[in-house]
């Protein structure tokens, strides 16, 4: 199988190469990559790989909506478990919020990725600073949203690996050292009004609300930029 890719590749056959050595987590094996250059035109690469086994949730008419609850549970028991590994994974430094080679992130949440990479942020008190981790001052006036925000300035969250567009859990291009919560708020981003895909994530990511309330909040006017 040949991937396209608008990022360096090198770093996404490095990050999808580093979670398979260290985890059970089922990934493409990457065969080989190559890197693009083209004057003028955003960085693209083509990765070549193994086709990982089963099918896409959805191909077949699948809906986490219309699964039995015994499926959903082995949805959530399956997916909890690749992401309590990836959240096991040591960082290269416990404060750097960063790309997964410690150089700059990428992330659809935050702006389009062909603008190029974001950071490092030596803290995550420095990342939380920025203008698309922070809620309008209209947002502030609600007492839930003010409560959410003085949380997370208190907490001290853990750096962990992040896939960071969780659709499949195959292309690792976005793959950053972010907060803990990121992963969760990150597979609600846009999706909030989906109940059948919230509540499966509020599961496998539990204790998370004053976070995902704070990113609500965000999002109703990042998006209108």
């Amino acid at each position: 199988m040949i991937n396209g890719t608008n990022f360096n590749c090198a770093e996404e056959v490095a990050a999808t190469r580093y979670v398979e050595a260290n985890t059970a987590i089922p990934v493409p094996h990457i065969l080989d990559c190559v890197s693009l250059h083209r004057p003028g035109l955003p960085l693209m690469g083509l990765v070549v790989m193994k086709v990982a086994s089963g099918h896409p949730l959805g191909q077949k008419g699948e809906h986490l909506d219309k699964m039995s609850q015994r499926q959903k549970d082995v949805f959530v028991q399956t997916l909890r478990g690749w992401f309590e590994q990836l959240q096991s994974l040591l960082p290269p430094d416990e404060h750097i919020i960063s790309g997964s080679q410690k150089g700059g992130l990428y992330s659809f949440r935050i702006r389009d990725v062909l603008d190029g990479p974001l950071g490092p942020y030596p803290t995550q008190h420095v990342f939380h600073a920025q203008d698309f981790c922070t809620p309008w001052p209209i947002e502030l006036e609600k007492a839930e949203v003010a409560k959410a925000l003085e949380h997370r300035s208190r907490t001290n969250y853990k750096i962990c690996l992040t896939h960071g567009d969780l659709i499949p859990l195959i292309d690792w291009e976005t793959a950053s050292w972010m907060p803990e919560y990121w992963e969760l708020t990150r597979a609600l981003f846009l999706r909030l009004s989906y109940t059948g895909w919230v509540e499966p994530f509020k599961r496998i990511f539990p204790g998370y609300d004053s976070e995902v309330i704070v990113e609500s909040a965000i999002w109703r006017h990042w998006e209108a930029d």
